[in-house]
């Protein structure tokens, strides 16, 4: 594997199905999702300074005497940002040593039996024809990806898309897009649907609201000739779903707090100093509840008479908090457009 981000990944899991090594997961079982990208033959104690990171670590044990060394071994392996350690018996040990399998669980860092016959350059091989048939597969996914974003931009009309939505086994009177990053890309077979890379943003077409990642941007199901539109959501809600985490549907973009959360914190930061801050203050130093009253005043719509009965106020009072505020930061709480700069201040200040 290359250090692409946007390359599909390997994993320990993935090599543990592997028919012709017959491993055996020994211990470590926390790190099966660990990235892996080629293997490493070593009798070294200590391999990390010959280690790139995301190795398998290829050993027989011939240092791994007793549990000091295994110790050694195991945190050695997860120094050098190893992604799993491969012991073969049969050589030195018929089993794994207890002693490494018991270091690896701590380390979190998986442990995999070689059973014996099992030659090592086996695994150089294996990584050498995943790496070519991976880049082949990564190639024709950026060309995808190429293809969607001109769609999506209208520089080619949606049907373009038909053959590869066809093709791929799905309605083409329901579509729709999801963006996520492209290091959470789907692998091969797992793809949904059609499935593009375009930087570091991975697209699939789908005939569901499959996400499959924890951070994912989901455009408005509809037919082929609303991809465009759809594509475009995803990216958005994507942008979105980066700031805050989670999968971030199109409807969940046309909302005030949605707004908000895709501007950039320098964009907000007059909002929290001119407006925020001196009630904040104001509060601190004279005991008083603007920050509060604001708050429950923009809850309500800018409704006095509702504020006033939630706050236990009588109207006059309500109204000499709002003049004191407007008094504080220049804006008028009856104004609608002051209105909502207070509420962006205090949506920022949290």
């Amino acid at each position: 594997m290359t250090s692409d981000p946007a390359m599909p990944r390997l994993t320990v899991r993935h090599l543990l199905e592997v028919p012709r090594f017959r491993l055996r997961l020994v211990a470590g079982a926390a790190g099966l999702d660990r990235p892996i990208r080629s293997a490493h033959s070593t009798e070294l104690l200590d391999p990390s300074p010959y280690l790139r990171g995301h190795e398998v670590v290829l050993t027989a044990g011939a240092s791994l005497r007793d549990p000091d060394a295994c110790a050694a071994f195991a945190a050695a392996v997860k120094a050098g940002r190893g992604g799993a350690i491969a012991y073969g018996v049969g050589d030195v040990c018929e089993t794994v040593p207890e002693a490494l399998a018991r270091h690896c669980d701590r380390l979190g860092l998986p442990l995999v039996e070689v059973p014996a016959g099992v030659a090592f350059v086996g695994f150089t091989e294996w990584f050498a024809e995943r790496l070519a048939s991976t880049r082949e597969e990564w190639d024709e996914r950026e060309e995808t990806g190429r293809l969607l974003r001109d769609v999506q931009e209208g520089l080619l009309p949606a049907e373009a898309l038909r053959p590869q939505v066809e093709e791929a086994g799905l309605d083409p009177d329901m579509l729709v897009a999801v963006a996520m990053p492209a290091a959470e890309a789907p692998d091969g077979a797992d793809a949904p649907g059609v499935l593009g890379l375009d930087d570091d943003v991975a697209l699939v077409i789908t005939g569901d609201e499959y996400a499959g990642t924890d951070v994912a941007g989901i455009g408005t199901p509809g037919p082929l000739g609303s991809l465009p539109r759809s594509l475009a959501e995803a990216r958005a809600a994507l942008e979105a779903a980066r700031r805050t985490g989670g999968v971030v549907h199109a409807a969940g973009l046309a909302t005030f707090r949605a707004l908000l959360g895709r501007l950039e914190p320098h964009h907000l930061a007059p909002f929290a100093e001119q407006i925020a801050r001196p009630l904040a203050d104001y509060d601190e130093a004279h005991g008083g509840r603007l920050v509060e009253t604001l708050r429950a005043f923009l809850d309500r719509g800018g409704a006095v008479g509702p504020t006033a009965r939630a706050l236990s106020l009588h109207p006059s009072t309500l109204r000499h908090r709002l003049s004191r505020i407007e008094a504080l930061t220049g804006r008028d709480p009856l104004d609608f457009e002051d209105r909502a700069a207070l509420a962006i201040a205090v949506w920022t200040a949290g």
